[in-house]
């Protein structure tokens, strides 16, 4: 059923001819998968494989060549303590050549030569709702865990005047791009934390316990990795404390394009519209700074209301569902051991 040359694969010493066969088979599999999004261009696309997404410590590639053709891509990712209970897998093939077992191939290489130690679930994201993504994961045992609203801000459509949003009385802002200001840092962990509030839907996923180590090591990893990574936040003046914060990041090879990270409010200072305040005023510092950027780029949980009305307030449109799915491993990995043609998985 299946002919395929399956073989490990190292993003960072690629080929021009591997990354541009990838990235044939990103435009054709995205042009069916999300036929909403514009085509990438090709800068931006090496820069977005290649980098590795903040809380991931570790990750893993294996390709799929049919005669001599990039076929598919599996890419496993290992995420940070509080997710090290699980494993991350993406998995995308050619849609002509789908429902023949690649990317089941795949997804069996890819679990069972990946150094999971004792992690016990696999987690896919991205999904989109109603696609064949869907169908695929289904049928080999995942369930749908969270859906996530992606949402997207193309800056040549949005009326600025969305983003003048006036502090209210008794706050002030601060910015930064890199490390948190000594005086705010400890402050900030604890604003951090708020995140933990977002719903996340039945999923699996925990939010990271920030800690000033903890933040100054996110610093420094992504200053390794090349990331820009831009912080606002909204200090309550008679305290002098952090509230409220949003982030972004602008990664390596994608420079048209920003990535609008967590937001979070500390309970107490909620329904004051410190999160529309803080996400206006990094909109205004970006693109004073950043003109070239076209294009940002945020997802929330498909249940936030509040989150996504305040998105659509400061010009981001929704443009697809996507879904998270979980499996166990133990269970996977014996139903994808079943001989080829046991069972009827496209």
């Amino acid at each position: 059923m299946m002919t395929a040359d399956i073989s490990p694969h190292d993003l960072d010493d690629a080929s021009d001819a591997d990354l541009r066969g990838q990235y044939d088979l990103a435009v054709a599999a995205f042009a069916v998968d999300r036929p909403d999004a514009p085509k990438p261009d090709y800068d931006t696309f090496v820069g977005r494989l290649r980098a590795i997404p903040p809380g991931v410590s570790r990750q893993w590639c294996w390709v799929a060549r049919r005669r001599g053709r990039m076929a598919g891509i599996a890419i496993t990712q290992l995420s940070g303590p509080e997710n090290d209970n699980s494993v991350v897998v993406d998995v995308r093939v050619l849609p002509e050549l789908r429902r023949q077992g690649i990317g089941t191939a795949l997804l069996r290489r890819a679990l069972g030569e990946s150094p999971v130690g004792d992690r016990e679930l696999v987690v896919g994201r991205g999904v989109t709702a109603g696609g064949d993504g869907e169908q695929w994961i289904r049928a080999r045992g995942f369930t749908v865990v969270q859906r996530v609203a992606l949402q997207v801000l193309t800056v040549s459509e949005a009326d600025p005047a969305l983003w003048e949003v006036p502090v209210p009385p008794g706050h002030r802002l601060e910015r930064w791009t890199g490390a948190a200001p000594d005086a705010l840092v400890e402050s900030y962990a604890r604003a951090r934390g708020a995140i933990g509030d977002a719903p996340t839907g039945d999923s699996s996923y925990r939010h990271p316990h920030w800690s000033v180590p903890g933040v100054r090591q996110a610093e420094q990893d992504a200053r390794r990795r090349g990331v820009e990574h831009r912080t606002v936040v909204v200090v309550h003046e008679a305290s002098d404390a952090v509230v409220g914060l949003t982030e972004l990041e602008i990664f390596p090879g994608m420079p048209g394009t920003a990535v609008q990270q967590d937001t979070a409010v500390m309970p107490g200072h909620r329904g004051r519209g410190l999160g529309r305040t803080v996400k206006a005023a990094m909109m205004r510092r970006l693109l004073a700074e950043r003109p070239g950027i076209a294009v940002v780029v945020t997802n929330v949980d498909a249940s936030n209301d509040h989150m996504t009305r305040v998105n659509h307030q400061l010009g981001y449109v929704t443009t697809r569902i996507m879904l998270t799915a979980e499996a166990a491993l133990g269970a996977l990995e014996s139903r994808l051991g079943a001989p080829e043609g046991q069972h009827d998985l496209p």
